[in-house]
């Protein structure tokens, strides 16, 4: 490795923060967009070979439905029940699916996870990719615990009408999903959800809109990196946010690599990082369920806030105050109260 990023990657060890600034040479060789195969060091106790040959007809059955007689399909978020958070089931779940659709004679699935593309504000920016491979439809869908089975609800979009394909349920039981790959979500991951959807700071008729890559719920593993796209409706200055596991909240964005006053302008779509990539979001251990907070304003915010540095747990307090100092100041020069508005995404992190 050369002593340059050595050094960066001794300097990152040292900080607090989950993300990692490495120099796009470390990078190089790593691609968001491959799905990974199964880890070897969480082997499932239930025989990918039996969750397949279950999976299978449910899938031929689904895509059956197309107007042609083959789907091709990215995936999408899984998620348990109605809460948008991701578990290490989901994780376990996209293996199987991966591995039916190989004994699948109707459905196909691409390399890439597209779960962004639900969001009709960020559909646009997989247009090009969707045309290219010749990808119709994202499979997604929720999973329940019911008595001693999981039931996932598996569902198949258009990707050009937004129209539902096909739904079907799968269940499977619980005590055949290996241990790691827990289906609900832990308290501490539900209340902090919770507490963050709403702080209370939406008015006015700006939206603005969040998600990963791969959607909001997506499930990763250590050493993957995490890319982040936004927009807002209308002009607008925006900080991005990142909760971890603990609760604790940091600044990603505006940083000191990119974003500048966090202006962004109606309909642009932010993709962090960037294509110059003078950052990356490496993605690394504690496990657990994290968030991504967006606020956004219509007059800038006049509080100064460090990147990367840790800034407490009280989300109501850390994300919200700019907001408030800047309805305050701002009335002596704006006839108006700012308009401001929020979003919340949510990603699982595992092994």
């Amino acid at each position: 490795m050369p002593p340059a990023i050595q050094a960066a990657v001794r300097e990152d060890l040292m900080k607090k923060t989950l993300f990692r600034m490495l120099p796009l040479a470390a990078l190089a060789a790593m691609s968001l967009y491959l799905l990974p195969a199964q880890s070897s060091a969480n082997p499932s106790t239930a025989p990918v070979a039996a969750t397949s040959a279950s999976l299978t007809p449910i899938l031929d059955t689904m895509a059956a439905n197309y107007y042609l007689s083959n789907l091709r399909a990215a995936l999408g978020s899984f998620t348990w029940e109605y809460s948008n958070l991701p578990t290490p089931f989901a994780r376990w779940l996209e293996e199987q699916l991966q591995a039916a659709v190989t004994m699948n004679s109707r459905l196909q699935l691409v390399n890439r996870n597209a779960g962004a593309a639900m969001d009709p504000a960020f559909r646009a920016e997989y247009e090009a990719f969707f045309r290219e491979t010749e990808t119709g439809a994202l499979l997604h869908g929720r999973y329940f615990l019911e008595a001693d089975n999981v039931r996932v609800r598996l569902e198949l979009t258009d990707l050009g009408s937004g129209t539902q394909i096909a739904a079907r349920d799968w269940l499977w039981p619980q005590a055949q999903v290996p241990g790691y790959a827990s289906v609900a979500p832990a308290p501490a991951a539900r209340e902090r959800a919770q507490e963050l959807a709403r702080l209370g700071i939406n008015s006015g008729g700006l939206t603005v809109s969040l998600s990963t890559s791969r959607g909001s719920g997506a499930a990763y593993r250590v050493g993957e990196q995490l890319e982040v796209l936004l927009t807002v409706s209308r002009d607008a200055y925006v900080r991005l946010y990142h909760i971890d596991s603990a609760g604790q909240i940091q600044l990603i964005w505006p940083n000191r690599f990119h974003g500048g006053n966090g202006l962004v302008r109606a309909g642009q779509t932010i993709r962090l990082p960037d294509a110059s990539r003078q950052f990356s979001f490496n993605l690394v251990p504690p496990y657990g369920t994290e968030f991504l907070k967006a606020v956004a304003s219509s007059l800038p915010f006049v509080d100064a806030v460090g990147d990367f540095a840790d800034l407490g747990s009280d989300s109501r307090q850390v994300i919200s105050r700019g907001l408030q100092v800047a309805g305050t100041a701002a009335s002596a020069t704006a006839s108006a109260a700012p308009e401001m508005a929020e979003s919340l995404a949510s990603y699982y992190i595992g092994p």
